[in-house]
């Protein structure tokens, strides 16, 4: 299979061959992309934890490939709304809305749930970015040191300080450019934002609050 890839890539790059040999090698690779993808996609509710990781993690490589593809002209581009609503999934994944923000609360495969909230906002440099992030426990200073060390095993997102209410919180954020997300990637940050910021829950307290 990689050797008749490699000779379709071949093809498709040589200039001297004739148009019907590099239209069938671009139309070989595109139904071998399309077919792969769709596999992927196919286990995007994966029980297994690895798998579903690595699932995840190639089909956002894959979408970090095709973000650099000029889009085709009066391609659609995402509201928040678009995006947040396209991971909806009754029972596991429930979206509401909170003012211009959303919050998806998701249930874990063990029954406990985290509430991931979902915002734009834009910086002081006046880039605009999507916003995933979950609270995962009151900080506590003897627990920063803990928390930079957490940083160093997430996959994407990494672990912060907010002020919510009068309390100092521990958030586990990842942010992208609004200009760029896809459905794909939002929906895989919110599930791994879902799963990491339980984990860090729980090692925090035994409460199931956030």
């Amino acid at each position: 299979m990689n050797e008749e890839i490699e000779n379709a890539v071949r093809k498709l790059g040589d200039t001297k061959a004739g148009w019907v040999t590099r239209r069938d090698s671009a139309e070989y690779l595109g139904k071998l992309a399309t077919k792969a993808l769709g596999a992927l996609h196919s286990f995007g509710e994966e029980m297994d934890v690895d798998v579903r990781r690595a699932v995840d993690e190639w089909l956002g490589r894959s979408a970090a490939i095709v973000k650099d593809v000029k889009p085709v002209a009066g391609a659609q581009k995402y509201t928040l709304e678009e995006l947040v609503k396209s991971v909806a999934k009754d029972g596991s994944r429930d979206v509401e809305r909170e003012g211009e923000d959303f919050i998806v609360q998701v249930t874990l495969k063990d029954g406990r749930t985290q509430s991931v909230h979902v915002r734009e906002f834009k910086r002081e440099d006046g880039m605009k970015l999507v916003q995933v992030y979950c609270v995962c426990g009151k900080a506590d200073e003897s627990a920063y040191a803990w928390a930079l060390r957490a940083n160093m095993k997430l996959i994407q997102g990494a672990v912060a300080l907010s002020k919510q209410g009068d309390d100092e919180r521990f958030v586990l954020s990842t942010c992208f450019l609004a200009t760029e997300i896809t459905k794909m990637e939002i929906k895989a940050a919110i599930k791994e934002t879902a799963y990491y910021g339980d984990w860090i829950e729980q090692k925090l307290s035994k409460h199931d609050e956030f």
